[in-house]
């Protein structure tokens, strides 16, 4: 009995100690696995932590950096001292086309941009400079502070009232000036390899666009003013900056897998609002394991978006494995759901979102560019064209491509004026029907993203 015993013990040892060969091997080849898919990623000049992404951003010589000038040109902004800033200001939106400021809304933003004279032409000296980085430490990760897109957010605005204002006064020559002020703002941020900082300059393009169609809706423009215009609407990169905000937003999640450190983000009072896992994760190769997952998937995020449009949108429809697409089938954003890569599941980002922002902002600008085309052609031949062919090549070298179906941009003659439109993300060709302002999610309705002058 005690030689059966005995027996027992040993073959238990000896299958505990081949469980624990088992996991050290396993955690070893885990360990080197993440280590080659880390130096694959820096052989390709790619950053994986904060701190290689601050080199990542290229850097700029003071006298040559307009995101410096811009940073004075923050500290000039001035707000209202009641709650005009916060509600009014934060609240107001362009008038419908073909209507004016009113009364109340012309002595609002008057007195606003009075106020902020000195930060606008702070931020139009800024931009005379071509390059631009600004002085962002991306070390502490997602407590990285991106307060300059507070600022840049608000100057475009600024930038945006001026412009209107300056329309209200007869002024087109400056109200032009100030969209370009705007495309210009946006340009700041072409080398921010960041989300955030992408989302807000897609917002700015987006704000010129915008602004640019009222202009043309309330009065035409001299061909001085629209030739002003066109070269900065051909410098404003369109395409791939998803891909660069993937490249840093991997950089920057990517030691929270490898360090409980990375996890100590604390808030203004310095009180700890992220817990890390427990250290057994480490220890069991769990957060090894969800990192060599994470970076798979973000590998295949920067690949996608690096294709042009459409290929970039088609390619993400029509892909179905298993690592890609069960993230955005499941409602994987708790570090509490069971799942084998939750930690993966809470970091990744929805890549069809951001790839169909970047098609809109792509399609805004493309959309303006055709516009400014159609208007030098009324100027040049005192009609409009019938189609967008006979724009080529003395008014544009091609018809721009739609970003969301790889076809030329569509256009309509109105009764009164004409259409330039983009089908939009549900690649439908609505005959250019516009979306209303008071659009809501419940609506069903498919729309196109249109640029309409009714004049």
């Amino acid at each position: 009995m005690k030689r059966f015993f005995f027996r027992i013990c040993l073959a238990a040892l000896v299958l505990f100690a081949l469980l624990v060969i088992y996991f050290i091997v396993w955690r070893v080849n885990l360990a080197r696995e993440v280590d080659v898919k880390l130096a694959a990623i820096r052989t390709a000049g790619l950053p994986t932590s904060g701190a290689e992404l601050n080199a990542y951003y290229p850097a700029v010589p003071d006298n040559q950096n307009a995101a410096l000038v811009m940073t004075q040109a923050f500290a000039l902004i001035r707000n209202f001292p009641d709650r005009r800033s916060n509600d009014e200001v934060t609240n107001f939106k362009i008038p419908p086309r073909g209507q004016s400021l009113t009364a109340e809304q012309e002595t609002l933003l008057s007195s606003y941009v009075a106020m902020n004279e000195a930060a606008l032409a702070k931020a139009s000296e800024a931009l005379k400079l071509l390059r631009s980085r600004y002085p962002v430490d991306f070390s502490p990760g997602l407590n990285t502070s991106l307060s300059h897109l507070i600022g840049l957010r608000e100057l475009g605005r600024l930038a945006e009232f001026r412009s209107l204002l300056a329309l209200d006064s007869n002024q087109p020559n400056n109200a032009i000036s100030s969209i370009a002020d705007m495309l210009g703002m946006a340009r700041t941020l072409d080398e921010e390899p960041g989300w955030l900082s992408q989302f807000l300059r897609g917002r700015l393009i987006k704000m010129a666009s915008t602004t640019f169609e009222y202009c043309l809706n309330a009065r035409g423009l001299s061909e001085s003013a629209l030739t002003d215009l066109l070269p900065l609407l051909a410098t404003v990169r369109q395409t791939n900056l998803v891909a660069r905000a993937f490249i840093g937003e991997r950089a920057e999640i990517t030691p929270y897998f490898q360090s409980r450190s990375a996890w100590v983000v604390k808030n203004s009072e310095n009180q700890l609002i992220a817990d890390p896992p427990p250290m057994k994760f480490w220890i069991l190769g769990v957060m090894a394991r969800d990192l060599v997952f994470y970076l798979k998937v973000m590998d295949t995020n920067i690949a996608f978006a690096s294709l042009p449009f459409p290929r970039n949108l088609d390619t993400i429809s029509h892909f179905s494995a298993e690592t890609f697409d069960s993230l955005e089938q499941h409602p994987y954003t708790s570090l509490h759901y069971h799942h084998p890569f939750e930690f993966s599941a809470t970091f990744l980002p929805s890549i069809q979102i951001f790839l169909k922002l970047e098609a809109e902002y792509a399609s805004n600008l493309r959309l303006a560019t055709t516009t400014l085309a159609v208007e030098r052609f009324r100027l040049a031949r005192g009609k409009l064209p019938e189609n967008l062919d006979e724009l080529v090549p003395q008014f544009l070298p091609a018809v721009p491509l739609d970003p969301f179906d790889g076809q030329p941009l569509r256009y309509h003659l109105l009764a009164k004026g004409y259409v330039i439109y983009s089908v939009g993300d549900d690649c439908h060709d609505d005959g250019g029907r516009e979306k209303p302002a008071d659009w809501k999610s419940s609506d069903k309705t498919t729309y196109d993203i249109t640029f309409t002058v009714e004049r």
